[in-house]
């Protein structure tokens, strides 16, 4: 199931890159493996799946603020609808502020459980241009 969960989040994440920051087109479309490695315009938005209800949520830490911030906001599927319990999705627009490399490391965890490990952890390695264009250029699941 932690597998599952982990490429679900990775195939999330490399479908946000190759849908650039311009609209929430959703997390699930198929994504274009040749942006991953290719600086996109301004930001990169993360899509990554999320259940607060579980007691779960999205944390995260960037390794150096000065090269790229940060905005969030979690999107439930049960939005206009009568679904108790629906998952949905969190969604991450990273920008860039200055020309640099830096880390973001995502944890999906319970925030009262401080002696267990998240149940998810991936660090995403970016690097931004003169531009403040920002390319993701790595990804470490563990």
């Amino acid at each position: 199931m932690k597998k599952l969960i982990t490429l679900t989040a990775l195939i999330i994440a490399i479908t946000a890159v190759s849908i650039g920051a311009a609209s929430f087109q959703g997390p699930w479309m198929m994504p274009d493996t040749t942006k991953v490695n290719d600086y996109v315009p301004n930001a990169v938005d993360l899509y990554l799946p999320s259940n607060p209800t579980t007691g779960y949520s999205w944390t995260y830490e960037i390794e150096d603020p000065s090269i790229v911030s940060l905005r969030d906001e979690y999107f439930s599927q049960s939005m206009g609808s009568n679904l108790v319990g629906a998952g949905g999705t969190h969604w991450f627009h990273i920008s860039g502020e200055q020309p640099g490399t830096t880390s973001v490391t995502f944890r999906y965890l319970r925030s009262w459980e401080t002696d267990v490990p998240p149940a998810e952890q991936t660090t995403y390695r970016l690097t931004v241009n003169d531009q403040r264009d920002v390319m993701i250029w790595g990804v470490e699941v563990s």
